[in-house]
């Protein structure tokens, strides 16, 4: 039930990032979702403890930036954003509330000292693409706890939750693209259509004058 409840605390957790915003309402965008099944692999790269606090997670996004050329040989070129629960995890708290941050890399790729490798089970998933403005994230989680879950008829499984930025991705336009991978029970997946709507409330920010 712990990692139940992390899924819910973190869709509160990011739910005001999406608040950095205009005062006008941007119209309704559509978030296409899919189902997947994907495989164990191991990432590459850094880990922020006690991630909910400050800016623990732009700050090691920065710091791994600065570090990835030191993955000599990563599986593809998408950087994942991995969100999952240490066993101290603390629901009241969020101690012990984790972001791991690399890329994907062969089991034998070497690990530099200054790396960490985390290793992603796998399962079943429910896929997003969340297209817009990276500040605007937390709309998206927002959405996908809320109105989708409540209407979907599925039920979130143990697991890691992860983004996905790949060649699509470019922080600031209004057309870039991040995947947001929910793990699921695989017993209850059902036919769902192409798009999902996102009512994505004011994802850009003001022009600075």
């Amino acid at each position: 039930m712990r990692w139940l409840i992390a899924l819910v605390v973190l869709s509160l957790a990011l739910a005001p990032l999406a608040g950095q915003t205009e005062e006008k309402q941007e119209p309704e965008k559509q978030m296409k979702v899919r189902f997947e099944a994907r495989k164990p692999f191991s990432v590459m790269g850094l880990e922020a403890e006690n991630a909910m606090e400050g800016n623990a997670m732009a700050e090691i996004w920065d710091k791994f930036y600065s570090l990835m050329g030191e993955i000599k040989e990563p599986v593809g070129n998408c950087c994942y954003g991995i969100h999952f629960t240490g066993e101290d995890y603390d629901p009241r708290t969020q101690k012990g509330y984790k972001y791991f941050v690399g890329m994907e890399v062969k089991e034998s790729e070497k690990l530099p000292e200054m790396f960490m490798l985390h290793n992603v089970p796998g399962g079943d998933y429910a896929v997003f693409d969340y297209v817009g403005n990276i500040k605007g994230i937390g709309s998206a989680y927002g959405y996908i706890f809320g109105e989708w879950l409540a209407s979907s008829g599925l039920t979130p499984a143990k697991g890691d939750m992860f983004e996905a930025y790949d060649e699509r991705f470019a922080a600031d336009s209004d057309e870039s693209v991040v995947e947001i991978w929910i793990p699921v029970q695989k017993h209850e997946l059902k036919a769902a259509s192409d798009d999902a709507p996102l009512k994505e409330n004011n994802l850009k920010q003001k022009n600075s004058e």
